[in-house]
């Protein structure tokens, strides 16, 4: 037992000894089961019952009440009992509820054979009391639940709603026939939400009802986004100023429409209070009342019907109980059991008890308006008398009358566990939800002006699930907001309680409507940005580049078309591979470029393509082997050019000493084509491994822009620097590249590309300078896609343009030009160390035979040289016609051989002097020239076993005439007088190399100046590579 309990016992012992002022008149129905009932047919005021008779609650529910009794007595005539009735005025106090209510219990407890042990009241009446009935407001009745509980009496209220009487084990004896006030407070939101009313106020009962009410009102409305601007706890005793200061500050609470939307949540006479304060010192037309079960349905006070016109609000469902409204019209005062009916009548009709003139007796009720929710006590009635005829039924069985069985087992809990099953009794569909609470069943009320009276008017049913309007029309009703509605894309910046400023959101921010006051940003990072109305966040739409993208069919175009020319130009190749032209250019490094180019071309189509593992991978293969195998083959190919035709190093450096130089099968274009695979194989493999050791995925980057956000699906490549890792080696190639390209830009026509490989090589530097900017700091994909295209494309092109289209130009359409004079011919600009002062210089225009040099031993019949060490194959012209860049050779159209034994002659000399200002490269020289130096092949006639002569003095007078005279033709010959070259060569040789043992022998006197002189010559022949038979 809680300390509420014990209090409550000890003032209602306190109030039994001490009973307050009440009226002694109570409704007596005598009947064999009684039943208790509290009504407030009276007001209050300081713990007193005032004159004030309550026409609805008070009469109307008390004439309901006997009207049902004698609907069960009716019905249980079969089985022989009745069902009586002792009503007591409650007078809307606790005081004076708690005592009836005590002695309703103690009725209930002398009906038994039981007592208290320790009570020092006393009671006689033994009238026995199976239930109590009422009272309706929920302040009573939490405090007489209390009490009957205790005494085990069960009790159902027709109107007290508070949540808290919904507690089975506080108030176990306690049933209802209306439902928690929980559902109301849902209703009247609903009915706020409808009308889109999200600013009001409320005021609220100092009260179980009022605080229990305005909890769930709060709870509900949160939910729902509605604002209370001002709310404020009033109770009864509340004085008028006080009560005035309350009305003040509500009435500043006005919406954007200069209305004030306000819940009162009270009972009748507090709230009726509270608008006729409204309509005496403000207008009453700027305020929409909205309320409770309380005072919704009732009639308003005598002179107050207009200030509540539009009220609208919630109350149990509404019906007319069948038969009531025809009872009450018809009774009559002197055979009445309410002994307060006659004062309801004088106060409505202003006639007198007394007084025959005036009487009461003959006031006949034409003006009845029967209060919608009396069935509500009508159901509790009902209910007791149910529960009585099946436990009739049990402990009876078909005996008429109550059976001794029944009297001595008639308990407290038997009854409540019938009531607990009531369902439908006497043919009405009620029922208790769970055992306890009455149906959810509520009805929208509003008073209107109906023809020339106002009524309530039934505008829609809620029966706790969803509002359904019947007659609301909401267009009549403008939205109840304290600041206007931001527009999308804006939050609300608070200011006062309701109101707000608007403030603009970011556009990737979006406004949930449950929180209109913060804006939430979407994960853009995750792929979610707002919607256009920034109310939710939705997926990013992910999308790569299409082939239907203008752009990309550009570009597709344009690779289509160099992928169709590279494959003609590698047909003609194919087809012409034995022609002078095509072998001068390199077969085999040319169709390694083509295949470069090829790759340059097919890379677009993979870059565009949508990305997955696999084509971002091959695209990276594909992006640098484009470049790797151009650059490598171009490479490998000037590197054995310049090999091969680099005689002067050789001269200089290797040819005294007599070692081999250069093997013969190295300076061919198929070492070329090794190296330029091998560079690729290795480039290759890198990228191969590169892949598998970080796997080039695709990844979605969100692009999100006020006006469009899209998802672009690319290779993560795209997004770092791992292209520019894959083009760092074909970088380097193509700065070797341009390195050879320089130092070849003297070889023969057909040999020569140097020019154009350095304009290929400067377009793609170029390309590569306009490129890293662009690619770096977009973060467009569709410019960075393009700006790799069309580089490879770009690349690929200029490759094409300058490596191959005019040869195939020759090849195709002049074929004349496809030889080997052609091939081999050197222009003046690119001849190699061309002297332009000498005579022969100045001539190089002209079309000369040339002719080689070769020094060779006397017992060799043929001399097969490498270009490097100035050897030449023998001189037929079969042979000629044989000689390409692919076979590492020059092909002399004559030549001269000397014995290695006369090198140390004037003619060897002569010739070596030649050599070395001519870049051991080749001699031009006429004719007759060339007939002039064969005159001289009778010195080797002289010769003895491969020796130098030691003594000039061995030639006679004859011969040394014809050898000055063969020289001086050999000197206008070449273009140059040897003897001062000669002093100099000497003079800057005799610093340098010892001489070998192998190569000079000296047989005559060593001071002789000339022999000295023979011997330091020896040191600047060119070194020589020797094919003995």
């Amino acid at each position: 037992m809680d300390i509420r309990t014990v209090f409550i016992i000890t003032f209602a012992c306190f109030v039994r000894r001490f009973p307050a002022q009440t009226s002694v008149k109570e409704v007596h129905i005598p009947g064999d089961f009684v039943l208790g009932a509290l009504f407030p047919i009276h007001d209050s005021k300081d713990g007193k019952c005032t004159p004030q008779v309550n026409e609805q609650d008070g009469i109307q529910i008390l004439e309901a009440t006997i009207f049902a009794l004698r609907e069960v007595n009716a019905s249980l005539t079969h089985k022989g009992f009745t069902l009586g009735l002792i009503a007591r005025d409650s007078c809307y106090d606790t005081g004076i509820a708690l005592q009836h209510a005590l002695e309703f219990a103690q009725k209930r407890y002398n009906s038994q054979s039981n007592r208290f042990e320790n009570c020092t009241c006393s009671w006689t009446d033994t009238r026995n009391i199976i239930g109590v009935i009422g009272p309706p407001r929920s302040k009573e009745t939490v405090d007489v639940a209390n009490l009957l509980t205790l005494f085990k009496v069960p009790q159902i209220s027709y109107f007290a709603t508070t949540p808290e009487l919904s507690d089975n084990v506080k108030y176990k004896y306690f049933k209802r026939t209306v439902p928690s006030d929980t559902f109301q407070a849902k209703a009247l939101v609903s009915i706020l939400r409808f009308l889109d009313w999200q600013y009001v106020s409320i005021l609220y009962e100092d009260s179980n009802y009022g605080i229990e009410g305005y909890t769930e009102i709060i709870a509900a409305a949160e939910d729902a986004g509605i604002c209370f601007g001002f709310d404020k706890k009033v109770k009864e005793s509340t004085k008028e100023d006080e009560l005035e200061k309350v009305v003040v500050d509500l009435m500043k609470k006005k919406n954007t429409n200069g209305k004030v939307v306000a819940i009162l949540f009270m009972q009748y006479a507090l709230a009726y209070r509270i608008m006729e304060m409204v309509d005496q010192s403000h207008n009453s037309s700027d305020v929409i009342w909205v309320g409770g079960d309380a005072w919704i349905g009732r009639e308003p006070p005598s002179g107050q019907k207009k200030i509540i016109e539009r009220a609208i609000g919630i109350s149990p469902e509404t019906r007319s109980y069948p038969g009531f409204a025809e009872y009450f019209r018809k009774i009559n005062i002197s055979r009445s059991p309410n002994p307060w009916f006659g004062e309801y009548l004088k106060q409505r009709y202003s006639c007198s008890l007394t007084d025959k003139k005036n009487s009461c007796t003959d006031i006949e009720i034409k003006d009845f308006r029967e209060l919608l929710t009396a069935y509500n006590v009508r159901n509790a009635v009902y209910s007791f008398g149910s529960a009585l005829d099946n436990i009739h039924t049990l402990l009876c069985g078909e005996k008429k009358g109550v059976c001794k069985r029944m009297k001595s087992n008639l308990t407290g809990e038997l009854i409540l566990q019938y009531l607990s099953n009531v369902s439908n009794p006497f043919s009405t569909s009620f029922h208790f939800e769970n055992g306890r609470d009455g149906p959810i069943r509520y009805s929208v009320l509003q008073y209107k002006r109906q023809q020339n009276d106002y009524t309530w008017i039934e505008k829609g049913n809620y029966s706790g699930q969803e509002l359904i309007w019947k007659t609301m029309n909401r267009s009549k009703y403008t939205a109840s907001v304290c600041s206007v509605p931001c527009k999308n894309g804006q939050f609300r910046s608070r200011g006062e309680v309701c109101c707000w400023e608007c403030k603009d959101c970011d556009y990737t921010e979006i406004v949930n409507a449950s929180d209109p006051f913060n804006c939430q940003t979407c994960d853009i990072y995750s792929g979610w940005t707002s919607n256009p109305s920034q109310n939710v966040c939705v997926a990013i739409p992910v999308d790569h580049l299409h082939y239907n993208n203008p752009s990309i069919l550009v570009i597709f175009v344009l690779s289509s078309l160099g992928i169709i020319i590279c494959c003609v130009v590698s047909v003609v190749f194919i087809l012409k591979r034995t022609t002078p032209i095509v072998k001068a250019t390199g077969f085999e490094t040319s169709i390694v470029l083509l295949v470069a180019i090829l790759f340059s071309y097919i890379s677009p189509f993979i870059l565009v393509s949508e990305p997955t593992v696999a084509s971002c991978a091959f695209f990276r293969v594909f992006l640098g082997l484009s470049y790797t195998m151009a650059y490598s083959s171009i490479f490998s190919k000037l590197m054995v050019y310049n090999r091969a035709f680099d005689v002067q190093s050789s001269i200089k450096n290797k040819s005294i000493q007599g070692q081999t130089v250069f093997n013969r099968n190295i300076c061919t274009m198929k070492t070329a084509l090794v190296i330029s695979l091998t560079l690729s194989g290795l480039h290759f493999l890198a990228l191969v491994f590169w892949s598998i050791g970080d796997t080039p995925l695709p990844v979605v980057k969100y692009s999100v822009t006020r006006e469009e956000a899209l998802g672009n699906l690319s290779c993560a490549d795209l997004d770092n620097f791992s292209y520019f890792v894959s083009l760092a080696f074909s970088f380097l190639l193509m700065i070797a590249c341009l390195v050879f390209a320089i130092k070849t830009r003297k070889l023969p026509d057909g040999m020569n590309d140097s020019h154009e490989i350095m304009y290929c090589s400067f377009t793609s530097f170029v390309l590569w300078i306009a490129f890293i900017p662009l690619y770096t700091f977009s973060e467009n994909k569709l410019v960075k896609v393009m700006s790799l295209s069309i580089s490879l494309i770009i690349h690929g092109t200029a490759c094409l343009l300058c490596l191959f289209i005019t040869k195939i130009y020759i090849v195709i359409f002049r074929p004349e030009k496809n030889n080997k004079e052609r091939v081999m011919r050197t222009t003046p600009s690119r001849s190699r160390d061309s002297y332009s002062g000498s005579f022969q210089g100045s001539r190089a225009f002209e079309k000369r035979q040339s002719f080689g040099v070769t020094l060779e031993e006397k017992t060799s019949t043929n001399c097969t040289r490498k270009l490097s060490s100035a050897c030449v194959a023998d001189d037929t012209e079969e042979e000629g016609e044989d000689y390409s860049a692919t076979t590492g050779t020059l092909p002399f159209k004559n030549s001269i051989i000397i014995d290695r034994s006369e090198k140390y002659s004037e003619e060897a000399e002569i010739v070596v002097n030649s050599l070395n200002r001519n870049s051991g490269e080749k001699l031009l020289g006429n004719k007759e020239d060339l007939d002039n130096i064969k005159a001289d092949e009778r010195l080797t006639n002289h010769k003895a076993n491969g020796d130098i002569l030691q003594n000039k003095n061995a030639f006679d007078e004859d011969e040394r005439t014809a050898e000055h005279q063969n020289q001086g033709n050999f000197i206008k010959s070449i273009g140059f007088k040897p003897s001062s070259f000669f002093k100099r060569i000497t003079s800057h040789k005799s610093q340098k190399a010892h001489v070998s043992h192998e190569n000079i022998i000296e047989k005559g006197n060593e001071n002789s100046a000339s022999e000295k002189t023979v011997r330091r010559l020896s040191q600047s022949l060119p070194d020589v590579h020797f094919k003995n038979t």
